[in-house]
């Protein structure tokens, strides 16, 4: 009878209870794109590392002078993106929402009302709403503002990316440069620019 000597069959053992631990700890090992800490009743609301490409990247070739200063943050439920080009007094502000549960259209309507824009807009002396229009999943809101006496345009644009996220982008550019404000609206929203 052929028979494995002791050395060998303890280092097939050795082999086969590493192997298991290997494939147990890779089997419950979260995936790369999984968020890793706090979850709520639906499931974890920290941006995953794809959420946070797909802002950082929404646009990007748009703002390619280095008059443009980015900043970002990454919170609970949502992550932010501001671009500010003081040369031309510009902002381009941006945020990805994470509903964890999903949204309905009266969520959307509860988080995108008059209560809502004077929260945005609590900053500016005034905010006028001029015109909205819907296209698809994207919605525009376009606004008149005031700040220390000057007259900005701003365009916010709401744009249902999946069932979970949401993909919120201002732009306020002063009202003299409405030409800057439409070749900017064009290259991150070509399908709707502005409200006709």
């Amino acid at each position: 009878m052929n028979r494995i000597s002791r050395p060998f069959s303890w280092t097939l053992l050795l082999a086969a209870v590493f192997l298991a631990a290997l494939l147990v700890s890779c089997g419950s090992a979260p995936k790369a794109d999984q968020a890793q800490g706090p979850s709520d009743a639906c499931g974890p609301y920290e941006p995953t590392d794809t959420d946070v490409q797909k802002l950082l990247t929404y646009g990007r070739a748009a703002f390619t002078s280095p008059d443009w200063v980015k900043s970002y943050t990454v919170d609970p439920y949502k992550m932010t993106l501001t671009r500010r080009n003081d040369a031309i007094q510009a902002i381009a502000y941006s945020e990805y929402l994470i509903f964890t549960c999903g949204y309905t259209q009266d969520d959307l309507n509860n988080y995108f009302n008059d209560e809502g824009f004077n929260i945005i807009f609590n900053d500016y002396e005034a905010h006028t709403l001029t015109k909205f229009c819907e296209q698809g999943g994207a919605t525009l809101y376009e606004y008149d503002l005031v700040d220390e006496g000057n007259n900005f345009t701003a365009r916010y644009w709401v744009k249902q990316d999946t069932n979970t996220r949401i993909l919120v982008y201002m732009l306020v550019f002063p009202q003299a440069d409405s030409a800057g404000l439409n070749e900017y609206s064009q290259k991150l929203f070509p399908s709707l620019t502005t409200c006709p």
